[in-house]
């Protein structure tokens, strides 16, 4: 028998919805200039090609796909970001085993001026296995690759200057001390998962200090007032006695705290793990975890799907209708809204799980974006799509 639920919606609306994007199965999504990017999950967990949809969303009431790009064989595209306005970074990322033995790894680079038509103009060449989780700090021109390097194990932090975004310039590779390897170090996956420090990105910046988290490594608080030669300052893990998949690591504002998500695995769920944190980083080399959020854990955890954390709404304003809230990505219980105001006492305000019907697996919302509207996008990695959404609390 087909399991279904119905679609909860609360302090959010549904403006529109393209069960195409990410050819159902998406990863990530950007906006820009009324055009909707959508990395495809593809083989990762869903049945999808590699590689990414493009969608007219002008009329959020009316999103339709306009262009799709499949990627060469062996390739893994499903993270993408707007450089400038103008410009598309997708990631070219080594499928697992044989299938990816050949391929090229880096960065493909879309001139996306005309919006549905995006047309390859360069290609970026990185070593190793290719960059995955990728970051664009598009006011201060610099890209963050998570990314393999000689003499580090697993993927470091690859900063690069975009002030050309067809030619990149490598300001630095910068990893944990304890990942520095002799030789060529390890490549690879992050296996085993729970214990492998490797980026997982993106990282990002406020003031001097950048934010990052290690997967199985635990998150830090970097130095970067000289991006050629950064240094760590703060570092907590919190693996054991949690099982890791540390995924993102967000300032909150201007304030001294962070939003940070572990990301429910794949094959196993966790009753007591995998969700969001707030750590107070008042003193940066004493990080301490002061709160957690999860759903009603009664209601979704035996659902079909991962049930968990994954990742924010990757912009946390200092002011604004938005300064208090955090949207976060739960996988089968959907979008939820969790008011911060006060760091130590998170509390839900709003949230959004579509349907689940038409004889798909589960809902898997796995990402958000948004556009200068206050648009919301939220993508479903389990066939699903794009819903636009507009939060209403």
């Amino acid at each position: 028998m087909t399991t279904t639920f119905p679609e909860e919606a609360k302090n959010f609306r549904v403006l529109g919805h393209d069960a195409t994007a990410g050819w159902g199965g998406g990863s990530i999504v950007e906006i820009n200039k009324g055009y909707a990017y959508v990395g495809g999950v593809g083989s990762a967990s869903f049945n999808g090609p590699e590689g990414f949809t493009v969608h007219d969303v002008r009329d959020p009431r009316n999103p339709h796909k306009v262009a799709e790009v499949k990627s060469p064989p062996g390739v893994h595209s499903h993270k993408l970001r707007v450089v400038d306005g103008d410009i598309l970074y997708v990631n070219s990322e080594r499928l697992a085993g044989d299938v990816g033995r050949n391929a090229r790894t880096g960065l493909f680079l879309f001139d996306i001026s005309k919006g549905g038509e995006p047309k390859q103009i360069g290609f970026y060449d990185t070593p190793g296995t290719g960059p995955h989780r990728f970051g664009v700090d598009n006011k201060r021109k610099l890209a963050f690759l998570p990314n393999n390097a000689p003499g580090w194990n697993k993927r470091v932090i690859w900063t690069l200057d975009i002030k050309d975004p067809l030619k990149p310039e490598i300001l630095s590779q910068w990893g944990l001390p304890w990942m520095k390897a002799d030789g060529d170090g390890e490549t690879g996956d992050a296996a085993p998962h729970e214990e492998a420090i490797t980026l997982h990105g993106p990282p990002v910046i406020r003031g001097n200090r950048m934010y990052c988290a290690w997967w199985g490594g635990g998150i830090s608080i970097i130095d970067c007032s000289d991006l050629r030669n950064m240094k760590l300052v703060g570092h907590l893990s919190w693996a054991p006695p949690f099982p890791g998949s540390n995924h993102t690591c967000w300032p909150l504002g201007d304030r001294p705290y962070l939003i940070c998500t572990d990301e429910a695995r794949g094959k196993q769920k966790y009753w007591d793990a995998q969700f969001m944190w707030v750590i107070d980083a008042r003193k940066e080399d004493k990080l301490i975890p002061i709160a957690t959020f999860m759903p009603d854990r009664e209601k979704y955890y035996d659902r079909p799907g991962r049930y968990g954390a994954h990742n924010i709404l990757e912009n946390l304003p200092a002011q604004g209708p938005w300064k208090d809230l955090v949207f976060l990505t739960y996988f089968n219980a959907g979008l939820r809204a969790v008011n911060v105001s006060d760091p130590f006492n998170p509390k839900e305000v709003g949230c959004y799980v579509p349907a689940l019907e038409n004889g798909r697996p589960a809902v898997q919302s796995n990402d958000i974006g948004s556009d200068e509207h206050g648009r919301l996008y939220l993508i479903d990695r389990a066939g699903a799509g794009m819903h636009i959404l507009e939060y209403t609390g």
